[in-house]
């Protein structure tokens, strides 16, 4: 009678590994598209209400891309990273959807105004963001949708995602540094 012993750790440390990679964005270790998309699923529903999402989107990411190289442009949006993950709650749910564009769900209990002074105080931190190419200096600018979801308007996470995606572009019409709350 023969016992086999096999050593797994190998096999379970890939399994991990793909599954975060499953979940996460590679560049900023932050949530990804696929996982923000499943956690909108699984929060529409009447007792996760009130909820919030806003949409960021980095100006001007393509012309740093093109000017000084996509490594300068991904030290940018690694820099963004760290600073959203350094200003939002714990609890709030914040994926990069996006080359440029980020996504955040504030939580149950979520009210208006104390969430507009977050976004605020995120593109206040987020412009004080620079990275620098020998003697130039890349400074970081965002625009900022944001949409409520309450009990009392009847709507899903889809269109909610939607309409802070459209506050997310009438930001951009605004300058840089701008949020805008879509209004029901």
């Amino acid at each position: 009678f023969a016992t086999v012993f096999s050593d797994v750790t190998e096999e379970v440390y890939f399994s991990e590994k793909i599954r975060y990679l499953s979940f996460h964005d590679q560049l900023t270790g932050l949530y990804n598209r696929h996982f923000f998309e499943e956690e909108l699923l699984r929060l529409d529903t009447e007792r996760n209400l009130p909820l919030t999402i806003a949409l960021l989107d980095v100006n001007g990411l393509k012309l740093t891309n093109d000017a000084f190289g996509h490594k300068k442009g991904d030290e940018l949006l690694v820099k963004v990273a760290e600073n959203l993950k350094t200003e939002c709650r714990f609890d709030d749910i914040i994926a990069r959807i996006g080359g440029d564009e980020f996504a955040f769900i504030f939580h149950i209990g979520t009210i208006k105004e104390p969430y507009e002074k977050i976004i605020d105080r995120l593109l206040q931190e987020a412009s004080k963001i620079v990275v620098f190419d020998g003697n130039i200096k890349l400074q970081v600018s965002a625009s900022i949708g944001i949409s409520f979801y309450s009990k009392d308007n009847d709507v899903d996470t889809k269109t909610l995602q939607k309409q802070a995606d459209q506050a997310m572009y009438l930001s951009k019409t605004k300058g840089k540094n701008c949020f805008t709350v879509f209004d029901t």
